[in-house]
């Protein structure tokens, strides 16, 4: 019993791990858009009354906050528990996801290597090259 709860810990640090853009292998990000070989976050989108969306735990029903990936793309759930779109501080540094659906581009993906609407060019994690 012991054994089967310290794998399952072991699984949800390493799957908590996954999900956030700075630890992504190099390589695992495509040029030019958001797309990632990490592991999809459990859950699904709720659009709220006021237009915007949630992530929403499959296990839990509890909104999700923090990084998330969904069909191959990076999010970003803010402490309000919507998704957060435009220029982003997180972290200490700044992030652009996607405000309209434009090719392989989601609404609210985050931008990765490559040059945002507004002509700033962000890396591999989708951080700003100053």
């Amino acid at each position: 019993m012991k054994k089967k709860i310290l794998v399952a810990g072991l699984i949800a640090m390493l799957s908590t791990a996954s999900v956030m853009p700075v630890f992504a292998r190099e390589g695992a990000i495509a040029w030019g858009g958001s797309s990632t070989n990490a592991a999809e976050t459990d859950g699904h989108w709720v659009a709220n009354r006021d237009g915007s969306w949630s992530f929403v735990s499959n296990q839990n029903g509890a909104p999700v906050k923090g990084w998330i990936v969904n069909q191959h793309q990076w999010y970003f759930i803010g402490d309000n528990g919507r998704m957060v779109t435009g220029w982003q501080f997180l972290n200490k540094c700044w992030y652009y996801f996607s405000t309209q659906k434009v090719e392989n581009q989601p609404v609210g993906s985050l931008y990765v290597n490559k040059v945002t609407p507004d002509g700033y060019r962000v890396d591999s994690n989708g951080i700003w090259i100053r």
